[in-house]
């Protein structure tokens, strides 16, 4: 299969291997992701995910010879296809790091983006390359892009479609940081691990909230803020965590 899903504790790991193609997404590692982002998604046990790519490559974006065959009507169920991914990562509930060791090209520039921190090697290069091929990035690449670089600087990657290396993406917002090629992906695990062991619940409350509050008015989002933060106080890592501050020790949560 051209991705594979494992999942060490409470991480869940999606690693693209089609080593053959520098981790080019065809429709079936799409279909395929679908299922297994579906699986994290489902998976209580699943308290932070990692997306990754085999040594070389994150993703080199679409499979270039499967364009062109498609008509019309089959393009658009493709697309929407992707898109169940593209809102099921946006909207995940949980931690996503990616660690990108090697080019993220087209989709797979954007699928890096919709994690929430990404680790990136000095191997990693970034490109909206679609204009290269006539195309609009897909996979929510622009609306996500300039949220972080802002309206200008997205329209000058895209129509120019600039090769950004892991330190000037750092620069923009892009990365997090940038960890060696031989270490990128214990870093990875390791930075996920700690995230697992958070208040999920509350992660992803904040995580929603924040997506949410990027397309609301202020006074909209101080109304989901009310909300969320008298839903949240009733879990149970919020009480164990009160308990523990009282006592004077570290809180250890639960996800619940």
């Amino acid at each position: 299969m051209p991705l594979r899903y494992d999942k060490t504790g409470n991480v869940g790991v999606m690693t693209i291997d089609f080593p053959e193609k520098r981790n080019a997404l065809s429709y079936a590692a799409r279909l395929e992701m679908e299922r297994v982002a579906t699986e994290m998604r489902d998976d209580p046990d699943v308290r932070a995910i990692v997306i990754a790519g085999v040594p070389g490559a994150f993703c080199s974006g679409g499979d270039v010879s499967s364009f062109g065959k498609a008509t019309p009507v089959e393009m658009r169920d493709r697309l929407k296809q992707q898109h169940r991914v593209t809102r099921m990562l946006y909207d995940m509930e949980k931690p996503i790091v990616s660690a990108v060791d090697g080019p993220a090209f087209g989709v797979g520039f954007n699928l890096a983006l919709l994690s929430d921190l990404i680790l990136a090697s000095p191997k990693a290069k970034f490109c909206q390359v679609f204009s290269k091929v006539g195309i609009v990035p897909d996979g929510g690449g622009l609306y996500l892009l300039a949220r972080i670089v802002g309206v200008q600087r997205a329209k000058a990657m895209f129509f120019l479609a600039e090769t950004i290396k892991a330190e000037e993406a750092k620069t923009l917002g892009i990365v997090h940081a940038v960890r060696p090629s031989e270490t990128i992906l214990d870093d990875a695990m390791k930075l996920a691990t700690e995230l697992a062991a958070g208040p999920t619940r509350a992660f992803g409350l904040g995580k929603a909230m924040l997506n949410r509050g990027l397309d609301m008015d202020f006074s909209s989002y101080l109304e989901l803020e009310a909300v969320g933060e008298a839903y949240i106080m009733e879990t149970e890592d919020h009480q164990n965590a009160i308990k523990a501050f009282l006592e004077k020790r570290k809180p250890v949560f639960k996800g619940r």
